[in-house]
């Protein structure tokens, strides 16, 4: 069975958040891809217009088509890991059967797990307040550094907002009204990380998202890094965490 690793970031993401973990899976024998999810519509300076007509189901489908490519190459399906959004999109590739193994780093929510606080409205703030499915959007930098990067230094603020990219208005909308995966179809070993700090997907909701799969004919395992926040895939604790999914990957492999 080969080691191959499908990275997925999250909203407003490209594959480079995966710059300070990648080389660590790599190290330990992972062939990894770290793909950006259309990247001549979700560009960082203004969009074209048919970024709008990008839905959930088109993330989904794309790293889909990705995982077939990968286990056409190898011969084997690849494991997963998603970021936030990521994380949601990586649910449904295990439940469609596409992956081996699967992480949900900080992952936003399916439907019945989802949890919204006045911290999550205020880092989506604009977003929201736009009301627009059919346009771009970028998280506004006030609400990106308090909920997303409020455990990474403040000299790195600007340099990681800098590289933020524009999302589909109906992916926002997508996942605001609820997205439904049949844990009953996830037959691989899962694994649920939230970080108790994180104020853009509530460590309370993603712990519902562990117990959704704890059901699964696979049970999923749950981990909880409480100094850590939603960029846990670049601020302090970020080697150890990287270090944990990387036993775990070898510790579940089938």
């Amino acid at each position: 069975m080969s080691k191959s690793l499908l990275m997925i970031h999250g909203m407003g993401c490209g594959g480079d958040v995966w710059g300070r973990m990648k080389p660590q899976f790599e190290a330990a024998g992972w062939a990894c891809e770290a793909p950006t999810l259309f990247p001549d519509l979700r560009t960082i300076e203004e969009p074209p217009e048919g970024i709008g007509r990008l839905g959930l189901q088109d993330y989904i489908d794309d790293m889909a088509s990705r995982c077939k490519a990968i286990e056409k190459a190898t011969g084997s399906k690849p494991a997963v890991i998603g970021h936030s959004m990521g994380g949601l999109v990586a649910q449904a590739l295990a439940a469609e059967g596409h992956v081996s193994q699967a992480v949900f780093l900080t992952p936003a929510q399916t439907k019945e797990c989802a949890k919204v606080g006045l911290s999550v409205a205020w880092t989506f703030g604009n977003v929201l307040l736009s009301g627009k499915r059919d346009k771009g959007h970028k998280v506004w930098k006030r609400g990106f550094i308090y909920g997303v990067v409020n455990q990474v230094p403040k000299d790195r603020h600007d340099e990681i907002y800098a590289a933020a990219r524009y999302d589909s208005g109906k992916v926002y909308g997508e996942i605001g009204d609820g997205w439904e995966i049949d844990e009953a179809k996830v037959n691989v070993p899962t694994l649920t990380i939230a970080a108790g700090k994180d104020r853009a997907t509530l460590p309370a909701a993603v712990r519902k998202v562990a117990n959704k799969y704890a059901k699964s004919p696979v049970p999923g395992e749950f981990k909880l890094y409480p100094d850590n926040a939603h960029w846990i895939v670049d601020e302090p604790g970020t080697d150890q965490v990287t270090n944990d999914i990387i036993a775990w990957l070898e510790r579940t492999r089938r």
